[in-house]
């Protein structure tokens, strides 16, 4: 079995790796902003065809607005006594 530290390490390798190609891959594109459809790459081709492959349109979610009723009950007067002891399971202190 691998261990996991060094599961850890390639994890941490291959997402550093994955942040520069994601930095490398934007400067590339500022880099080709001006020179049309013609102009570009074949890496630039390929991404705009891969761009096109999924439908761009609005996501719109459904959501239902939650209905309340008011329900209004009497208030009781309930009077208590009140009883001064502190119920604790340490035993009682002798004095």
């Amino acid at each position: 079995m691998v261990r996991s530290s060094v599961r850890r390490g390639v994890a941490i390798w291959l997402s550093a790796i994955l942040i520069c190609l994601s930095f490398a891959a934007s400067a590339h594109s500022v880099h080709h902003i001006d020179d049309g459809a013609k102009g570009h790459c074949t890496l630039c081709f390929h991404q705009h065809q891969l761009n096109k492959i999924l439908p761009t349109s609005l996501f719109n979610f459904p959501t239902s607005v939650p209905t309340f009723e008011v329900v209004s009950y009497p208030a009781r007067k309930h009077r208590a006594r009140h009883v001064n002891v502190f119920r604790s399971r340490a035993p009682p202190i002798q004095r």
